[in-house]
């Protein structure tokens, strides 16, 4: 914004810029700001420029009022403000861009008037006439100018007066030192009349000053000083460099999610992520490529820097030959290649299968290595039976032949020839067809079904008159409705401005018509009720909701196998929050981390996708929680400070690991009945299904086991696999032990109550709890055992949790 400024004083008006700043106030020919009568040529105050508002800064010993209060310091001026002078008063507007200042005299020093005159004088009486005054020498009254030699004096005496405030200067004022980094900062002062640099310092009166840093690639900087009478001062100051971008570099159709210090920043190669000068943690992870760690040192000062990484890949070279050649090689769904040719495989275990029109398709479980280079045998296919494709209008049917099932439509099924086959095709909401098919020889064939919904009708009622009545998305009209739908499930929303929305869910029953009863709540009424019960993530893990409460956490010191570090003490938990009903599966870690095996060197079903994700660290399941809170649009979680990660203050509803009083709360939830001592029971041994234990199926691989139990699991099982607790928590014991958010101490406080502890501020290990496929002593197996570590392990897993948003609301 330019700035204006106008001076309005009896000699008419002047005109300034910023160029002209600062104005000095005072009596000189070469004052902007003059002020008639003012004692001596030196300003006596000078206004600037500081963030573009006014500051009044008097000398030393000036009388100087404002708004009549004096003033011995600087002085922000605003609209309306009076300065004074023994002489003068200058009355400021000052406005966006504008600055005026109005001088006027206080008392007449310069004017000589003449009398006034009533009436005429006669005619024999002199005429008096005003003339201008002169000075006149008393003693030979010439009324010439001053003589050159009296000029001469005159400037003698000045240089002496210049040369003495010099000197007073010089003897009153403070040397001071000014170090900052960089160097070639530019450095300005403001406040004060005179400032003069002297061979690497400024020479200042003393009182407080304002230095203003500025330097390319810098931030500007504004720190305040005071200066004191006494020995030289020194003041340093370090300047903050621009934050610097970076572009990740990953090589030719490689894109890859960049982290950095554990948060998601950006898109490699495209995004350019910007970051504070120095040292950064860097995780890129490519689909198909091993994920690297690295770390990078940002140059700042806003400049733009390459860094170059190279991915490893993930995958196997398979090499796959066949007889007869061109068969198409399968993983999944997935057309990988053709025979003869060279296959990548990710790194893990998959089922390999080959397949070719007219033979039987081959398939082999294969486990291979990122970087292996191998070559299967030569392959013989064998020559198929008959083919038979079903299909279906709608698809997604149920097939069944000869009463065993096939898939869903559409179905490939190699059929022997020379027989008849019963084909049953099913499907929810519509009429079951039945046909029988013949199949002579080995030509293909192919049946093409259309099956007839089944019908049912159902009846809304109880909204308003306008409501707006949806059925799976699409609207069926307002008000009440009778509907006509299929036997199936159906998805039933109803919506009306200024209420919360209605859902239910409903399946129509041929003759026998369904009701759905409405209950609509006002926005306010909703916000008590909107809290689900359960939510699920993106990748379709399930959450509980847990209501907080008071108990007492711990073990008594007699029972039976309690440990030193189990003190009783009593825990109040005040925010409700979220629990995953299942630990953290192998499949859905790998879709963060797609090379994490669980331990499979050692024992090859710890790596089978619904299995819990083991061999991990606490700092792994920590980054996979804030990778999922951002693959939900969740905040994360947990921040990355000092290389180790800690909560976000203030803390976020992003997925995290479970604290240690929210999981015991939740494992002894038991429905308001006595508290359990094991997870099954008030006592040892486990009932059937109470859990995947150290059992007898584990004896070959473990040494301790519980000889009269058996769950049919050597090492971990799928996840859910054995019955849920009072709140549909599975695995809370058994399967797999699981980190907590707590870093690790032994509680010595026994009296009082700890409200929603979160654990040990500093430690090196972190809280485990749970039994696990390892456990079998009555200590392990009981709620309260404890345990910690600070390295993953083949039994150690963890599951989600996450807190209810402040208004109740899951986002």
């Amino acid at each position: 914004m330019s700035l204006e400024i106008r001076v309005d004083t009896p000699a008419g008006e002047r005109r300034f810029g910023p160029g002209d700043l600062p104005l000095a106030l005072g009596a000189g020919a070469d004052c902007a700001l003059r002020v008639p009568g003012a004692v001596g040529s030196a300003p006596i105050a000078q206004v600037s420029d500081l963030d573009g508002r006014p500051l009044l800064q008097p000398a030393p010993g000036a009388r100087l009022v404002l708004n009549g209060n004096p003033v011995d310091a600087a002085r922000w001026l605003t609209d309306g403000d009076v300065i004074g002078t023994d002489t003068a008063r200058i009355e400021c507007a000052i406005a966006d861009g504008q600055w005026h200042f109005r001088v006027a005299q206080t008392q007449d020093e310069y004017q000589t008037l003449p009398p006034e005159i009533e009436a005429a004088p006669a005619e024999d009486e002199p005429v008096i006439t005003a003339v201008a005054r002169q000075r006149r020498d008393t003693v030979t009254g010439r009324t010439d100018e001053p003589s050159p030699q009296r000029r001469w004096r005159y400037a003698v005496w000045a240089a002496l007066g210049i040369l003495l405030a010099v000197a007073l200067f010089l003897f009153t004022a403070q040397a001071i030192r000014l170090d900052v980094e960089p160097v070639a900062a530019e450095i300005q002062i403001a406040g004060g009349l005179v400032k003069v640099p002297f061979g690497g310092r400024y020479l200042l009166w003393p009182g407080e000053y304002r230095v203003l840093l500025s330097a390319e690639g810098y931030a500007k900087q504004v720190e305040d000083i005071r200066v004191l009478r006494g020995p030289s001062q020194e003041f340093r100051f370090e300047m903050t460099k621009l934050p610097g971008r970076i572009v990740v570099l990953t090589g030719p159709g490689v894109p890859a999610e960049v982290s950095v210090d554990g948060a998601p920043a950006g898109t490699a190669p495209t995004d350019e992520i910007e970051l504070v000068a120095g040292p950064h943690a860097l995780r890129v992870v490519a689909e198909r490529y091993l994920p690297l760690e690295t770390s990078v040192e940002v140059e700042g000062l806003g400049r733009r820097q390459e860094v170059t990484v190279t991915l490893e890949p993930a995958w196997a070279d398979v090499r796959v030959t066949t007889t007869p050649p061109e068969a198409e090689v399968f993983v999944g769904e997935d057309v990988l290649g053709v025979t003869p040719g060279t296959i990548e495989l990710l790194a893990g275990t998959h089922e390999l299968v080959i397949r070719r029109d007219g033979y039987t398709p081959w398939r082999q479980q294969l486990t291979v290595e990122p970087g292996q280079q191998i070559e299967l045998p030569a392959i013989e296919l064998a020559v198929a039976d008959g083919i038979l494709t079903v299909r279906s209008q709608p698809a997604g049917a149920a097939v069944s032949i000869n009463n065993r099932y096939r898939g869903t439509t559409p179905v490939d099924a190699e059929l022997k020839p020379g027989a008849s086959y019963n084909v049953i095709v099913s499907k929810a909401g519509y009429t079951t067809v039945t046909r029988r098919v013949n199949m002579p020889d080995r030509q293909p064939k192919t049946l093409k079904l259309t099956l007839e919904p089944v019908l049912g009708e159902v009846r809304i009622v109880g909204m308003p008159a306008d409501a707006t009545v949806l059925v799976d998305g699409r609207s069926v009209g307002q008000g009440q409705q009778t509907l006509t739908l299929p036997a199936r499930a159906h998805d039933i929303l109803v919506r009306k401005a200024g209420f919360a929305d209605f859902r239910a869910q409903v399946t129509p029953k041929p003759g026998l018509p369904q009701l759905v009863e409405v209950r609509m709540l006002t926005e306010a009424q909703a916000v008590l009720a909107r809290t689900p019960r359960k939510i699920t993530t993106g990748q379709g893990a399930k959450l509980v909701l847990v209501d907080p409460g008071q108990f007492r956490m711990g073990a008594p010191r007699r029972e039976q196998g309690r440990r030193a570090n189990e003190t009783e003490r009593e825990v109040r938990l005040t925010r409700r929050f979220y629990i995953a009903t299942k630990e953290v599966t192998n499949s859905e870690y790998r879709a963060f981390s797609a090379q994490h095996t669980s331990g499979a060197e050692t024992f090859r079903e710890l790596s089978i996708g619904d299995h819990p994700a083991v061999m991990l660290s606490w700092a792994d399941a920590v980054a996979y929680c804030n990778w999922l809170s951002a693959q939900d649009g969740l905040p994360p979680a947990y921040v990355a400070l000092g290389g180790a990660f800690r909560l976000a203050d203030p803390a976020t509803n992003g997925y995290r690991l479970p604290t240690e009083a929210e999981w015991a709360w939740a494992a002894r939830h038991n429905a308001g009945a006595e508290t359990l001592k094991y997870p099954w029971g008030p006592r040892m041994p486990p009932t059937s299904g109470a859990g995947n234990f150290a059992d007898r199926s584990a004896k070959g691989v473990l040494t301790n086991v519980l000889k009269n139990y058996n769950d049919g699991f050597p090492v971990t099982s799928p996840v859910g696999q054995f019955r849920a607790s009072v709140l549909g928590l599975h695995d809370l014991g058994g399967n797999a032990a699981e980190w907590m958010h707590d870093l690790y101490s032994v509680n010595t406080r026994t009296s009082g109550v700890t409200t929603d502890p979160l654990g040990a501020d500093k430690g090196q290990y972190h809280v485990i709890r749970g039994s696990s496929w390892r456990h079998a002593s009555i200590s392990e197996l009981r709620w309260s055992f404890r345990d910690f570590g600070d390295r993953g392990r083949l039994d150690v897993g963890f599951r989600l949790a996450r807190w209810v948003d402040a208004d109740g609301a899951e986002n």
